[in-house]
């Protein structure tokens, strides 16, 4: 995948996760019911009681977005009333629509070995795999941050069905990329971008690497 870098943008100019991309968030919107970045959000204790609920650790950028954002017009996933049956439906929808294009468009890893010839088979194959991708948490529509490796400065993607795409190199690039204007003179920096299992492989075009689950046709 080739490199791409807004014009005029080195790395010193690249936005990060605080203070000044906040206030710059907070004079920019233009929706009815702004989002207000850089005010009291979540507390500590609300992340980790979210954290008890999806039983995984949330990435340190992703909790200080948490404990930063308040979100009256609900815009974004609404992690302050977190509801774990929300969480669920949403990862599942990711997960039907890989289904969707295993069952329709002849989509198949070669980390699933042979395809097994009945649908309901190879269905259930990706399932199981897809337990064991990197968890997601969702931010906005169909943007999902990479909540696995549990780091600092994962990517965003934009996921629909199995056309996946990089939508910002990490938590700060992604809120400008999604939510200043004339977002089209800024850019994912793909220099920037750390690497995370599968969903990488899907964004760059590359098979992804055999997992556990590979397996032959039953």
């Amino acid at each position: 995948m080739a490199e791409t870098r807004a014009a005029g943008r080195g790395d010193a100019d690249m936005a990060t996760l605080g203070p000044e991309l906040f206030d710059l968030l907070n004079r920019t919107q233009r929706i009815k019911t702004p989002v207000i970045y850089g005010r009291g959000g979540l507390s500590a204790a609300d992340v980790q009681h979210v954290e008890a609920e999806l039983g995984f650790r949330l990435p340190k950028d992703f909790s200080y977005f948490l404990q930063n954002v308040q979100d009256p017009g609900s815009v974004l996933f609404p992690w302050a009333a977190f509801n774990i049956d929300k969480y669920n439906e949403l990862i599942g929808w990711v997960l039907h629509g890989i289904e969707f294009d295993v069952e329709h468009n002849k989509e198949w890893l070669d980390r699933w070995g042979k395809r097994p010839r009945a649908t309901h088979d190879a269905l259930e194959l990706a399932r199981r795999d897809f337990s064991t991708w990197p968890k997601l948490l969702p931010i906005f529509g169909h943007r999902f941050l990479a909540a696995e490796p549990c780091r600092e400065g994962n990517p965003v993607f934009s996921i629909m069905q199995t056309d996946i795409i990089y939508y910002g190199a990490d938590l700060a690039n992604y809120l400008e990329m999604e939510f200043l204007p004339s977002a089209t003179s800024r850019a994912v920096d793909f220099s920037r971008i750390k690497q995370v299992p599968v969903w990488s492989d899907f964004a760059e075009n590359r098979e992804p690497p055999v997992g556990p689950l590979r397996g032959s046709a039953h």
